[in-house]
C-alpha cells in the first residue's frame, strides 16, 4: 500500500524547483536502455541536434479504471514551459465520483526533454483512489521531424509524490501515470525524464 510522504517545506520546494529550471539534461538518442522494445535500432545513437518532442500535438485525459468513462481531453502542443494550466487541468472530472480533479500545472522542457507536474495551485490536500489505476494518459503525437520516445523515468531528485517505477508506464505515443492511492498537497511534484531517439522503428 502506498503512504503518502510528509510534504516537503516550501523552501525545499523552491530549492528543487530552481535547480530543475538550470539544468540541462543528455536526452535525444543517448539511450542505452528501453523498457520496451522499440524494434531493430541502426545506428543506436540518433541525431541530438534537433528538438525531440517540440511542436507535436499533446493530448491529457483523466482516467480510471474503476470507471467505464474518460474525461474529456485537453489539446495542445508540446512547446517550451507550461502548457497545460492548473486552471485547464483541474477541469478534467474524474470519472469516478469520489476521484478527485486537482489543479496541476504541467510544463515541457524541450531542452532537457522532461516534464514537470506541479501541484503547487492546489487549495486543499487530497488523495487519489485505490483502483488498479487512476490518474493521467498523455498522448504525444510525434511529427516525422521529432525523435522517437525511448524512455520515460521519474526523475527521484526533483519528485516528492510517492510513485513507484510501475506506476509510469508508456508507448511511443502514450505516457499512463497512475497516482493510485496517492495523497498531494500543494508542495507535491513529479518530474519525468524523457529520452529520445531521432530514428524510425519498423512497423
Amino acid at each position: 500500500m502506498k503512504t503518502r510522504n510528509p510534504a516537503t517545506p516550501v523552501e525545499t520546494r523552491a530549492a528543487l524547483l530552481a535547480a530543475f529550471f538550470v539544468s540541462v539534461l543528455v536526452g535525444c538518442g543517448d539511450a542505452h536502455t528501453f523498457k520496451v522494445n522499440p524494434g531493430p535500432i541502426n545506428p543506436p545513437h540518433g541525431d541530438e541536434d534537433h528538438l525531440c518532442f517540440d511542436g507535436s500535438e499533446v493530448k491529457l485525459v483523466r482516467y480510471s479504471s474503476s470507471c467505464d468513462k474518460t474525461s474529456k481531453s485537453l489539446d495542445s502542443v508540446v512547446q517550451d514551459g507550461l502548457v497545460f494550466p492548473a486552471e485547464d487541468v483541474q477541469t478534467l472530472e474524474a470519472p469516478c465520483a469520489d476521484g478527485p480533479n486537482p489543479a496541476i500545472d504541467l510544463h515541457f522542457f524541450i531542452e532537457s526533454h522532461s516534464v514537470l507536474l506541479d501541484f503547487s495551485k492546489v487549495v486543499e490536500r487530497g488523495r487519489f483512489p485505490s483502483a488498479e489505476f487512476d490518474g493521467y494518459v498523455l498522448e504525444v503525437l510525434l511529427e516525422e521531424s521529432n525523435g522517437t520516445l525511448m524512455s520515460v523515468e521519474i526523475d527521484r531528485e526533483a519528485t516528492n509524490l510517492p510513485l513507484a517505477d510501475e506506476d509510469v508506464e508508456w508507448d511511443r505515443s502514450h505516457i499512463d501515470l497512475n497516482f493510485e492511492g496517492v495523497g498531494y498537497d500543494e508542495h507535491s511534484l513529479l518530474k519525468l525524464d524523457l529520452m529520445f531517439a531521432r530514428v524510425t522503428p519498423p512497423m
